[in-house]
């Protein structure tokens, strides 16, 4: 019972069973009309035969000039011609004439069991053609009839009786008999519909449970290490999308794999050079190998800044650390967007001079935030030391904020560098990440960081590239009178 396929299996065989266990019960409320419904019209085609073959019979006499038969005689007659007629008929058919009380008259009946002093619950008017009723017989069971008006002719074979219409009738027919017909026919069904279920149910549960097998299987390689798996996307909807998102994990995971290989190996690099200079440095202070004052005072010129260079590594690591846990919580002040591009563009302003790079700093918004200065200040300098590394001189970066109808407004950090791949920006936010030829001496960790700021203050940031014109970063913010979304 733990595989999918056999309990598919077994859903579809439980819902045949079902579907005939729920069409046996409806035969069985429905059963009733529908057979007395068949047995009447049954009845009116052979009254209707009865009728003519008697009016027939008379006028063959006639023709003849031979007395017809009367009364009793000429019922005896047609129920005999009735019987060699519909001899494969399961019900015995009773053949009677009854007066206008509709009493059966005494000696007037041609059937199996005498019929004499049984009464006809309903007759037809003289007018009508026929009618539906039954006849209940003392010590027996109810019949179905049909009864219809004597025509002149019979009336004048009946004359010495006060006979109105004639009957003819059946038992009606058991529950249990029209169930012993259809049981074994609903067993052939069921036999065939289970059958049926087990083939079309060993497909359908074949194609659902392949594919999730696959991707069972794909998961344990991945859970060892292989991250190169991927499953063919086959099978139903729902399974097709689960394929997909599986290879895009996959995907996403082998890319973080590589990024922290990469990481790992260009930080092991970064940090190797300056405890290497540490060490030795400080070694040779040790040793005596340097004693003079100024290479002493060099040395641990050295010393200290190849020392602030790793620590700070080592608080960008715990920055992004605490901002991505929640330990870090903003200031929020309100301030104007304006006065926040222009703080940066004063902090860049002499870069500009010394790299030929123009700048261009919307600092005349108005539109005010809830935000940490501070923090805030710490994005759009990473935004803009990348767009000043990747714009050569005699490019320009822009910086504006606009206002959105939805109630944030956008900044926006636009320069005119070599632009970034496409298949390269879903992922420039991913710790450790680096963009290829990027320069400096960064740790894939500025971005991230940012983003992180970005969300805690209830905005989004995302980037915008196109080679060989440039690169826009956009981030954007609620602004002062709209309420603060938070993801943490």
């Amino acid at each position: 019972m733990g595989s999918l396929q056999v309990r598919l299996i077994l859903t579809y065989l439980a819902t045949i069973l079902v579907t005939l266990g729920l069409a046996a019960l409806s035969l069985f409320l429905l059963i009733g009309d529908y057979r007395d419904s068949i047995s009447y019209s049954n009845l009116e085609d052979i009254s209707r035969l009865i009728d003519a073959q008697a009016n027939a019979e008379i006028k063959r006499a006639i023709t003849r000039r031979e007395s017809p038969l009367k009364g009793a005689d000429l019922l005896l007659a047609l129920r005999t011609a009735l019987s060699r007629d519909i001899q494969d008929d399961p019900q015995p058919i009773s053949v009677a004439i009854a007066d206008r009380q509709g009493m059966i008259l005494p000696g007037f009946s041609a059937s199996p069991s005498t019929l004499d002093g049984a009464h006809v619950d309903s007759l037809p008017a003289e007018s009508d053609t026929s009618q539906r009723c039954r006849i209940t017989v003392a010590g027996g069971g109810d019949l179905l009839c049909v009864a219809i008006p004597l025509s002149e002719t019979l009336l004048a074979s009946f004359a010495q009786e006060e006979a109105y219409a004639l009957v003819v009738a059946e038992p009606v027919a058991s529950l249990d008999e029209v169930f012993g017909a259809l049981v074994p026919r609903l067993i052939f069904s069921g036999l065939i519909g289970i059958i049926a279920a087990m083939v079309f149910g060993f497909i359908l549960s074949q194609s659902v449970a392949a594919p999730l097998r696959n991707i069972s299987r794909a998961a344990r390689n991945v859970a060892r290490g292989n991250y190169r798996q991927r499953v063919p996307a086959t099978g139903p909807t729902e399974v097709r999308d689960l394929a997909a998102t599986f290879n895009r994990m996959t995907e996403q995971v082998q890319r973080s794999q590589q990024t922290l290989r990469d990481f790992l190996a260009n930080i092991s690099h970064e940090l190797k050079t300056p405890l290497t200079s540490i060490h030795g440095f400080s070694e040779a202070v040790l040793d005596g190998t340097i004693d003079d004052p100024d290479g002493i005072r060099r040395s641990a010129r050295i010393i200290s800044d190849e020392s602030t260079r790793v620590l700070r590594l080592v608080e960008e690591l715990l920055d992004l650390s605490r901002i991505e846990s929640g330990q870090v919580s903003m200031r929020l002040e309100e301030f104007s967007v304006g006065e926040l591009l222009q703080q940066v563009g004063d902090v860049f302003a002499l870069r500009s001079e010394e790299s030929g790079v123009e700048l261009a700093v919307d600092g005349a918004s108005p539109v005010r935030v809830h935000g940490d200065f501070d923090r805030l200040e710490q994005v759009l300098n990473n935004l803009m030391d990348n767009a000043f590394r990747h714009t050569a001189s005699g490019g320009k970066v822009r910086v504006t904020a606009t206002a959105t109808p939805s109630g944030f407004v956008q900044v926006s950090i636009t320069d005119t560098g070599k632009g970034i791949p496409l298949d390269e920006l879903p992922f420039l936010f991913d710790r450790f990440y680096r963009a290829q030829g990027s320069a400096g001496k960064g740790y894939g960790l500025g971005l991230a960081i940012a983003r992180e700021i970005v969300r805690a203050h209830g905005g989004d940031i995302w980037a915008a590239s196109k080679q060989g014109e440039g690169t826009s970063f956009q981030f954007t913010l609620p602004v002062a009178r709209a309420p603060v979304r938070s993801n943490r």
